[in-house]
């Protein structure tokens, strides 16, 4: 049991710090140290572009053409680049809340911790992994041609 009675308010009254904090994230324009951690920001950045880009792409085409409302079809194109500006700004402004860039930017110095391949065994690697993903496909086809004669030959057809 906890000492202090009013413990469990003050961890939602954290949580509500949190938000509060998010929310005035997505409404500045302050940067969190923007010089650290630039290229997961910045990859992190484009994946959520391409995330929303594609979304709002079949939205776009779902609205202007199998919608039966009118407002949408007339609109549909208007409602989709709001919506893109909107997660163009998101995407700029999530990878600048405190919690989110803390974590982006230990990520980035874990991977300069890492020791990467050179490009010779890279290379390798990546062969051995196709040349085998190519022979347990053959294997499978084998097995699969096996039983399909096996089962014919007792009768049993698809």
């Amino acid at each position: 049991m906890s000492k202090n009675p009013n413990s469990q308010s003050s961890a939602k009254s954290d949580q509500a710090v949190v938000n509060e904090s998010l929310f005035k994230t997505l409404l500045s324009a302050t940067r969190h140290r923007p010089t650290m951690g630039l290229v997961t920001r910045r990859t992190t950045m484009l994946t959520l572009f391409i995330v929303f880009g594609l979304g709002i792409w079949s939205l776009n085409i779902w609205a202007t053409s199998n919608s039966q409302n009118d407002f949408l079809v007339n609109n549909g194109n208007t409602i989709c680049g709001v919506l893109a500006v909107a997660s163009i700004w998101f995407s700029y402004r999530i990878v600048h809340w405190f919690k989110f860039a803390e974590f982006l930017i230990a990520v980035q110095n874990e991977m300069t911790k890492v020791s990467w391949p050179k490009r010779p065994e890279l290379l390798r690697s990546s062969f051995v992994v196709i040349l085998t993903m190519f022979l347990f496909t053959a294997a499978l086809f084998g097995y699969d041609l096996i039983w399909q004669l096996l089962l014919r030959a007792i009768g049993i057809t698809a």
